[in-house]
């Protein structure tokens, strides 16, 4: 796999999770700011400007985040009330939307979890280089 590949993806997730955020009502607040925290652990994930330990360190942390984030956003009674796409979406794309929560019950972590889920394992990313096509 190409790391142009992974980009992209990051890309397209981060496209999506603005798209769906800049349709949103202030009842999907919630929703909408653990998409945010969601992006930003994919993008530190797949930053090629960090250090091992250094993107480690901000993984480690976005996850702590991610997971205080998705207990609001499954406790938000107003996004169970909501009838908006975007909230039905997130909910039926559980693994996806609740990375740690997911990950954690398949013993993954978060990011592991998001790898699993867009189907690039270890070896993929490992074994990817850069370059231009």
């Amino acid at each position: 796999m190409k790391l142009n590949t992974i980009k992209s993806l990051t890309c397209a997730a981060l496209c999506i999770g603005m798209i769906t955020g800049a349709s949103a009502k202030d009842n999907t607040l919630s929703l909408n700011n653990l998409e945010r925290e969601r992006s930003a652990l994919i993008n530190d994930m797949l930053s090629a400007d960090l250090a091992f330990e250094e993107r480690l360190a901000k993984v480690q942390k976005r996850q702590r985040h991610l997971s205080d984030m998705e207990r609001m956003v499954i406790r938000d009674e107003r996004l169970m009330a909501s009838q908006s796409p975007q909230v039905k979406r997130a909910f039926s794309a559980y693994e996806l939307t609740f990375l740690v929560h997911a990950g954690a019950e398949k013993e993954l972590s978060a990011s592991a979890q998001w790898l699993d889920q867009v189907n690039f394992d270890t070896a993929s990313v490992m074994s990817a280089s850069a370059g231009y096509r």
